[in-house]
């Protein structure tokens, strides 16, 4: 493990990764997945117990350019492994497994577009459950996830929302993985277009989305992701 901005970041590869998180569902076992990006690591450092929280997940995984920067900087390596990529390898595993699978998050109407995807493009999936992430009765959801064995759970409410969420309730899920997405429901359903691979590539992925919805995330990044900077700063100059 690779430790930066006090988490230990996963290492290895995305094929890697994979293999591991299918050798724990193949032995019953459970792992929350987080992927942190910068905005991420912001929120972290006004929030102990947010901190807390991620820090303690079995896989912490770097979403994100600046953070794979800041792990050479410190003379360690990372791999930029995105909750989109790291979803579609998991549904690809679950389609040749046999896996079933639960989104839990967004709206209905992405969910009806997203489930109709999913089970289009990877028919080998056992059972594909979905609820939306605008829910009171929270004991009522774990229910419906429990109601069936379901694999793996993506849960999509936005950071630390799901986070905080995946490990309040990791004890009473049946489920092997949980992992946090946050935006990934949308792409998959086909709402939002993701970046093109050269743009993934150059590391302006970022400003991608923000052409693409500028009224929701130009205070993120460029109010908010200043702030970065300092936090940076403060990383470099530990030992």
């Amino acid at each position: 493990m690779a430790k930066i901005f006090g988490m230990n970041f996963y290492e290895k590869n995305i094929s890697e990764l994979v293999d591991e998180l299918d050798s724990i569902i193949k032995c019953d076992e459970k792992a929350s997945i987080f992927t942190p990006n910068v905005d991420h690591v912001i929120n972290n450092s006004k929030d102990k117990n947010v901190f807390d929280i991620y820090s303690s997940s079995e896989y912490i995984i770097a979403d994100g350019w600046p953070l794979v920067t800041t792990s050479k900087i410190k003379k360690k390596s990372i791999f930029r492994i995105t909750g989109v990529d790291l979803m579609d390898k998991l549904l690809e595993l679950s389609d040749r497994e046999g896996y079933s699978v639960f989104f839990l998050g967004a709206t209905d109407d992405t969910l009806i577009r997203l489930k109709e995807n999913i089970s289009n493009q990877y028919k080998g999936i056992k059972n594909i459950g979905v609820h939306n992430g605008y829910f009171t009765n929270n004991d009522e959801v774990i229910r419906e996830i429990n109601s069936k064995k379901f694999n793996i759970l993506f849960v999509g409410m936005g950071n630390p929302k799901q986070e905080i969420w995946i490990r309040e309730n990791m004890k009473q899920l049946d489920c092997n993985l949980m992992l946090g997405i946050g935006g990934a429901l949308k792409i998959f359903s086909q709402e939002v277009e993701r970046a093109p691979q050269w743009v993934q590539i150059i590391g302006m992925e970022w400003f991608y989305r923000f052409l693409k919805e500028p009224k929701r995330l130009f205070y993120r990044y460029f109010v908010k992701y200043p702030k970065f900077i300092r936090i940076l700063t403060s990383e470099v100059r530990k030992k």
